[in-house]
């Protein structure tokens, strides 16, 4: 099993917004929606427009590019798999967002919600 990955700084996560963060030879957008936090791959499935600058709209983002809407919290939605990003789990430790251990394998596809633990 793989370690976890320091991500990003959650207080450098603005809530609402995305940010590309590119780390262990994965390219992600990483998202603060209240408390939880997303990361799904940073390319749009359909057109490679960059997810982390698309409007977010509660845990629903819209790729800049075409609009194809992709909802953070679902892991299989409706319609083409081959149109869905990627899903990493995270998990926040100490203030920093951590890619989860495993989460960087290519057969992992849990819902990747994480909470700021104490």
């Amino acid at each position: 099993m793989n370690a976890p990955i320091p991500l990003i700084e959650l207080s450098s996560l603005p809530e609402g917004r995305g940010r590309r963060v590119c780390k262990a030879g994965l390219d992600l957008a990483v998202f603060r929606v209240g408390d939880a936090v997303y990361a799904i791959d940073d390319s749009c499935p359909h057109a490679g427009g960059s997810l982390s600058n698309g409007k977010l709209q509660g845990t629903r983002v819209t790729c800049p590019v075409h609009g194809l809407k992709f909802n953070l919290q679902i892991v299989c939605q409706p319609g083409p798999p081959t149109l869905e990003p990627k899903k990493y789990p995270l998990q926040v430790v100490d203030g920093m967002v951590m890619l989860a251990a495993g989460g960087h394998s290519p057969n992992d596809h849990p819902s990747p919600v994480g909470k700021e633990t104490p």
